[in-house]
C-alpha cells in the first residue's frame, strides 16, 4: 500500500493508492456569547441565546422559515454549533 504525505500551508494532502484526502488544520476558536450575537445579529429578534451547562444555545422563538434556518445553520456550523432537532425543544449548541 503507498501512502504519501504532502504538505500545504494550513495542513496536508494525504495520498493512499491513488486516493487523496485532504486535511485542513485551523485553530480551535472559543466561541463566546457576545461573539455568536454579532454573527447573528440579523437574527436576534427571533433567536433566544444563552450560556448554559450544555454551552452556548441558540434557540428560535418561533417558526425560522426555510432562508433564516439556513443562515443561521451556516453561521452555527461555522462557529463550531450543531443542530438538536427536539420537536419544540430544537436548538443550535455550541459545546462547552
Amino acid at each position: 500500500m503507498e501512502i504519501r504525505v504532502t504538505p500545504k500551508e494550513d495542513g496536508a494532502v494525504v495520498t493512499v493508492e491513488g486516493y487523496e484526502i485532504e486535511i485542513t488544520v485551523r485553530p480551535k476558536v472559543k466561541a463566546t456569547v457576545e461573539a455568536v450575537r454579532r454573527e447573528l445579529e440579523e437574527h436576534l429578534d427571533v433567536l433566544e441565546i444563552a450560556s448554559t451547562d450544555e454551552g452556548i444555545v441558540v434557540k428560535p422563538k418561533g417558526f425560522l422559515g426555510k432562508e433564516k434556518f439556513a443562515d443561521i445553520a451556516a453561521k452555527m456550523r461555522s462557529l463550531g454549533g450543531e443542530y438538536i432537532s427536539a420537536g419544540k425543544e430544537s436548538r443550535f449548541v455550541i459545546r462547552a
